[in-house]
């Protein structure tokens, strides 16, 4: 049986549990939405390479295709890869500006 003297001893020794384990909440959080943001950055970062990729991959194949049909080889490939790259680079600015438009909280996605 506890003692009416012990009362306010175990109470703010309560309390300072409660606090403790408040602010290891806090901390807790903290490092989960650091996860989340580094999360989200490594995932816009590959989306970019791969739209890069992609866009190579399909001008290179249309050019190769034309090349193919046209009896031209290389030149209309060659100038599929630089279309390929512009469009890439298209594509990429245009990634980094929606990320950044939702990193800042803004609906502003043209550009």
């Amino acid at each position: 049986m506890t003692k009416k003297h012990d009362l306010p001893k175990a109470s703010a020794e309560l309390e300072h549990l409660a606090g403790r384990l408040q602010a290891q909440r806090e901390q807790a959080e903290r490092e989960a939405q650091a996860r989340r943001t580094a999360t989200e950055a490594m995932g816009g970062g590959f989306r970019i390479a791969v739209d890069m990729l992609a866009a190579l991959a399909v001008g290179t194949g249309l050019g190769y295709m034309a090349d193919r049909m046209f009896g031209t080889m290389p030149w209309i490939m060659v100038a599929g890869i630089f279309f390929g790259f512009a469009a890439g680079v298209r594509n990429m600015i245009r990634s980094a500006r929606r990320m950044d438009a939702q990193r800042s909280g803004s609906d502003d996605e043209t550009g």
